[in-house]
């Protein structure tokens, strides 16, 4: 696939209008007049396009911001006409592009408001590089390879949880939620079942830090730093 970053950013217009009008991935999209429908993608298109550089790779767009410590993905979208592998190989072609440019890794948040459920499992499914966190800004995540077992490192420990330092935890959803309602994961370190409480997430130059409480089924509960590696 070849990679192309449009200079002339309405080269885009007319497959951003064709998916969000297919897709609906906004309610201001819903709207039961097609002019309404229209307008709303337009604004959509535009404060996308001016704030982000706009990537082609024949199945995919990728619309990002550099940050100063990583690339901001706005909005992408997958032509219909291809498979969901090939939508996937195109976004990652382009983020391995941006990524030999100026070595960021990439976040971006979930702001689907229509089958937002269904796009997850659809990331899940098929994109092997993206952790989603279910934090209140719905953060996801991209590895700089594909990572079949979703994988985080222990950087962080109390006198309790020392000995858990420097493991690997393998994860199905991580959920971060500050506050007084739980929102709790299980974590797999050395092939035993953690419960894990997260409560902050932290992005820094070139990892993020997960934040929280781990305790098991007996009497063990201790503060933990979890790390995510591009």
């Amino acid at each position: 696939m070849i990679i192309k970053q449009l200079i002339n950013k309405e080269e885009a217009w007319p497959d951003f209008l064709n998916f969000c009008l297919r897709s609906k991935p906004y309610k201001a999209f819903c709207s039961g007049s097609r002019n309404m429908r229209v307008n709303a993608v337009k604004r959509y298109f535009d404060a996308f396009c001016t704030d982000c550089d706009v990537y082609s790779c024949g199945a995919g767009y990728v619309f990002s911001k550099e940050e100063e410590y990583y690339n901001h993905i706005e909005f992408l979208f997958g032509q219909p006409s291809y498979s969901s592998h090939k939508k996937v190989e195109a976004f990652h072609n382009i983020m391995d592009h941006i990524y030999s440019i100026n070595k960021k890794y990439f976040k971006s948040e979930i702001r689907r408001t229509f089958k937002v459920n269904f796009y997850k499992k659809w990331i899940d499914r098929y994109d092997k590089r993206a952790i989603i966190l279910n934090n209140k800004d719905e953060t996801v995540l991209w590895y700089n390879q594909e990572k079949m077992n979703k994988t985080l490192k222990v950087v962080g420990t109390n006198d309790v949880s020392s000995h858990l330092q420097d493991k690997t935890a393998t994860y199905e959803i991580i959920s971060v939620e500050a506050g007084s309602n739980p929102c709790v994961s299980q974590l797999i370190i050395d092939d035993k079942a953690y419960l894990f409480d997260g409560k902050r997430v932290t992005l820094h130059e070139d990892h993020c830090l997960i934040e929280g409480m781990i305790s098991d089924d007996s009497s063990f509960v201790a503060s933990i730093a979890l790390e995510f590696q591009p």
